[in-house]
């Protein structure tokens, strides 16, 4: 059987860490964390660890991966404050490549057409 598919903890723990994640963005006094987005949340079936991409509407990338370096520990006691576990999984912040990798496939399609 598909993991995804299976339930459980995981299942009902990264909707969880998603919402702290993303409230604490829109509380941050960082203007760059303000615009940041929590898109896709990961966490180990053991809940040591958690994956969190994170996109931003500007194109910043690297003010975005400074600004979640700087501010990852006050998250992290904010998500351990808040969850109501046995753990709480460590934080392991990416950025997001989706939408770029949309964009340029849709200029691809774009030339496509126009020929």
């Amino acid at each position: 059987m598909d993991k995804g598919l299976r339930g459980g903890r995981v299942n009902r723990i990264n909707p969880m860490v998603q919402q702290i994640i993303s409230d604490c963005f829109l509380n941050s006094s960082d203007p760059t964390l303000n615009k940041a987005t929590v898109t896709l949340v990961s966490t180990s079936p053991d809940l040591k660890k958690t994956t969190v991409l994170v996109s931003s509407i500007e194109n910043n990338k690297s003010s975005l991966s400074q600004s979640l370096s700087r501010s990852k520990q006050k998250i992290q006691r904010v998500l351990a404050k808040e969850m109501k576990t046995k753990y709480v999984p460590t934080i392991i912040f990416e950025l997001d490549h989706s939408f770029e990798d949309i964009d340029k496939i849709n200029k691809i399609i774009g030339t496509l057409n126009d020929k």
